[in-house]
Order: C-alpha cells, then structure tokens, then sequence
C-alpha cells in the first residue's frame, strides 16, 4: 500500500488513534523519515477494517526478514493506527500469525499503558518472544490559562530570565514575525531558515539541518506542512535581517516543536528562548492546548511539565 495516496484517510485516523505521538505518526512525518533517514524497504503496510499497521519489510545483513515502523530513526512513529485497539490488534495478529515473510517485528511509538500495548500483550501467540527496548521520553507543556498559565507553570528563575531577555531584545530593536506559508512558498521558506542555520552554532558542528540527510528531511516535511496548514514558523529579526527561527507544527490542537537555531552572533540575547516565548504567545492566540518540545533534552524539562514515555517492543517469531 502507497501510504502517499492515502495520506488524508491515514492521517484521519491518526487524529483518532489514542495515546500516540500523533505528529510523529502522520505523514508529514514518517513519509520524509523513510525517504531520507532510513535504509531502502518494501512497504508493509496495511489497512483493516479497524484501522493500519503502518509497517516497512526489510532483510537484515544476517538474512532474516523484519518488520518496523515506516519511521524508525527516533522510534516516534506508532504503527497501529485506529481508534478500537482491541479490535486492530486482533487483526493485525491474525495477519501476522498467517504471514511468514517476517521473523523479527519492531512495534514502537506506543505508550507503555496505552490501549495497544495492553491488546498486544493480551493478543499475540505465547511462542512468540517479547523483548522490551529503553522507553523514548519527550516532554509537553500545557498551554492551559494562556501566556500567564504557561508562565506560572515555569520556574521562577525561568520566569526572570525571559522577562531580562524579552527587555534586552527590545532595547536592541529585536522583533518576531509569525510566518505562515503556502505550498508555493514553502521553498523559499526553507532557503530563508538554512540561511539562519548556517550562522548557527548547529552548523558549525555539524548537528543542524544544514546539510545532509536532516536538510533533505525537512525539505521533504515542509511541503507538507504547509499544503496541510500545519506549518508554524516564527523569525527573529534585527535592523530588517533575520537572526533566528524557530519551526513547528500544529496538529488536532497540539503544536510539535521541531527545530529553532539563531545567529551565533546574538547568541548573548537569548535569541533561543526568546522565540520559544513568543511562539507560545502566538499559539495561546489561536487555541492550541498543548506544546510537545520533543524528544528529551535537559533545557525542555524547564520549559514543559508532562512526561510522555512509548517503548519499542521487539518480537521473534
């Protein structure tokens, strides 16, 4: 199955499906992911009566046959996607257990208590042996009570240190520009974010998306994004230059920050925080409840006050 031609029933289902990384299970997502971070597979894909096993077959060096995720570069993806897990999962065992083109199956991006994990358990054959990989942790802030609710959920030394870089940036005629772009303008959009990028400190160490695979993931993304009206883009900006960005997206109500870098030359301002700050200010603006900052690194945990964990389950057959 061509999960690009089906992409608005996939994705549809998605907003449906319980306890998953929703963003990172859509095609905006896991379609760049497989086309630019993973090794070449056949499409394993599936749709049931009660949803998709959104799956990718692939032969390992030591010549056994595999299943995973579509996106398994992070382990974000979830692969059953529907909203009745019992009733996916018994189908997606059925075919599995009638199928012996596969001796390995790699299932993450589900919650460890979520409605999957505990159907799969219940639903797969006692002979096949489960073994459990390190849970994946991102941290999510709740946009509840607006700028003021966001903020009183912060520390206070969090709380004074934006206040001190919102006064610095001010004074030295720093401003932010919400961007929203169309699919035709989506290039240039991206032309306007890698000319930041390659001024970040990212880039000079080689960890951004200034080049490589990372850049042609998110040249592959932002179409998407923006044809879908996902797309959240916020530039900081000095004497009619742009200084930093910060990109994200929003979907069923949840904005999912993805990437933010900045002119290392402003970096005394706090050019970082301060983007994240406003973005939040622009998306309080329009509803969004919740902020999903990502994958876990030790600055988030100042910035949110959730903890989602999903854990890879491995199975031999």
């Amino acid at each position: 199955m061509d999960l690009a031609v089906c992409a608005d029933d996939f994705d549809a289902e998605v907003a449906r499906t319980p306890k998953i990384d929703r963003f990172c299970s859509t095609t905006a997502w896991i379609l760049p992911a497989s086309s630019a971070l993973m090794p070449p597979r056949a499409s394993f894909t599936l749709r049931g009566k009660a949803g998709y096993f959104a799956a990718m077959r692939g032969i390992h060096p030591a010549g056994f046959p595999y299943l995973e995720p579509v996106e398994l570069a992070w382990g974000l993806a979830a692969p059953l996607i529907g909203a009745d897990a019992e009733a996916l999962v018994e189908e997606v065992v059925t075919m599995l257990v009638a199928r012996r083109t596969w001796q390995l199956a790699i299932l993450s991006g589900h919650t460890i208590d979520g409605p999957q994990r505990r159907a799969l358990e219940r639903a797969m054959p006692a002979s096949w042996e489960r073994r459990r990989g390190a849970p994946t942790i991102r941290h999510v802030a709740s946009l509840d009570g607006g700028v003021d609710g966001f903020l009183s959920r912060r520390s206070r030394e969090l709380r004074k240190s934006i206040r001190k870089s919102v006064r610095a940036a001010a004074a030295e005629g720093v401003t932010f520009e919400p961007v929203r772009a169309s699919v035709d303008q989506a290039a240039a959009l991206y032309e306007r974010i890698q000319a930041i990028e390659a001024r970040s400190w990212k880039s000079l160490e080689g960890v951004g998306i200034s080049q490589g695979a990372m850049r042609q993931f998110y040249a592959e993304m932002l179409p998407r994004l923006c044809a879908r009206g996902e797309q959240r883009t916020m530039f900081a900006r000095k004497a009619d230059a742009d200084i930093g960005f910060i990109l994200g997206a929003v979907f069923e109500g949840e904005y999912r920050g993805l990437q933010f870098s900045y002119d290392d030359t402003h970096a005394h301002l706090g050019i970082g925080g301060l983007l994240q700050y406003h973005q939040v200010v622009e998306l309080v603006g329009e509803g969004v409840g919740r902020y999903d900052l990502g994958t876990e690194m030790d600055y988030k945990r100042r910035w949110a006050e959730e903890v989602v964990e999903t854990e890879m389950l491995a199975v031999v057959r």
